[in-house]
């Protein structure tokens, strides 16, 4: 298998791309839902020395995120350093927030894992198992989600969210196209395979294949079946991470002096967060801060939703790119 490209220029290219589309498509929502006496609200309501706490969480998920790593590489028997696994773990965040649909993350989490002497083959199993224990994380309160969620939105007027400025913000991504289709002609470049012939290539894929495929079982054995404790303390970890990360959300509401119930902004950060791995864009093209602004309305007060947003993207996105970019950049530096 070969080494992931990586290429730090590329990637600060494209991070500030998602950056200047993630502050334009903020600003916007931020001045369709601010109106006359949001100011006034702001200064009554926001104790602002209490905001930088808000970086607590994050700092507490990124640990959360550091210690999973660091446990599931003694799972395949190949350990490294907690501060190597915070640092590689980190890496891969801020490569997923600063690549299109997140590819970047599981690349950069993969290469530097090979500079750390643990194969392809063992990287991604550990990248397949922190996805898995994610998705059960996810799937384990969705019940209790929907059920705090049909409390406070009444579906049967959700109409009343979508306002005629919304439909115009919203051919915003549609705009981003040729950005796309860029990125995309140059990822097209970085092919590495056309210095082999068609016949080569396919006996070396059918040869790679079954390789993988025999490392592969035998690290999922190793990691699902003779470390189930390990993997109760990761799930642990995992919503320790996911409830300090996606806390962000309602403590910023409660900041603005509105609590609300977290576990459906839990739930619907996630899903946010899918449907902006969907577009071809990086930080989602703007699609998170859009969605978000039609479904917020119904739990808070119109006037707070763009500060809400604002506040929540500066937290989740904007600190991941700066602290996430230094992390990289300096693990980047020492491994590659």
């Amino acid at each position: 298998m070969n080494q992931p490209e990586l290429n730090l220029r590329k990637f600060a290219r494209i991070a500030m791309h998602g950056l200047v589309i993630t502050v334009i498509v903020s600003s916007l929502v931020l001045l369709f839902t601010s109106k006359s006496d949001t100011l006034k609200l702001l200064q009554e309501n926001v104790h602002w020395p209490f905001v930088p706490l808000l970086s607590l969480p994050i700092l507490l998920a990124w640990c959360c995120n550091g210690a999973r790593f660091w446990l599931m590489t003694r799972c395949i028997g190949h350990p490294i350093s907690y501060t190597r696994a915070w640092s590689i773990a980190l890496s891969s965040e801020f490569g997923v927030m600063a690549s299109p649909g997140g590819v970047g993350g599981a690349a950069v989490r993969i290469a530097f894992l090979k500079k750390s002497g643990i194969s392809y083959v063992h990287g991604a199993s550990l990248l397949a198992a922190d996805v898995f224990m994610d998705m059960l994380f996810f799937i384990s309160i969705i019940p209790l989600a929907i059920a705090a969620l049909l409390k406070f939105i009444p579906f049967n007027s959700l109409s009343g969210t979508l306002h005629p400025q919304w439909f115009a913000l919203l051919l915003l991504p549609a705009l981003l196209y040729s950005l796309r289709k860029r990125i995309l002609q140059t990822l097209e470049k970085q092919q590495t395979y056309r210095k082999y012939r068609m016949s080569g290539r396919l006996r070396l894929a059918r040869i790679n294949l079954t390789h993988g495929f025999r490392q592969g079982r035998s690290a999922f054995t190793l990691i699902f079946k003779n470390h189930r404790g390990i993997l109760t303390v990761n799930y642990l970890l995992a919503a320790t991470q996911f409830t300090a990360r996606y806390s962000i959300l309602p403590l910023a509401i409660h900041l603005l002096g509105t609590p609300v119930n977290p576990l459906p902004l839990i739930v619907m950060q996630g899903v946010l967060f899918m449907i902006s791995m969907l577009v071809v864009a990086p930080g989602g093209g703007g699609s998170v801060e859009l969605l978000a602004a039609l479904v917020l309305p119904r739990l808070i007060p119109t006037q707070q939703v763009g500060v809400v947003i604002l506040l929540w993207r500066i937290f989740t996105y904007h600190f991941y790119l700066l602290f996430g970019g230094i992390v990289f950049t300096r693990t980047f530096r020492k491994l590659m």
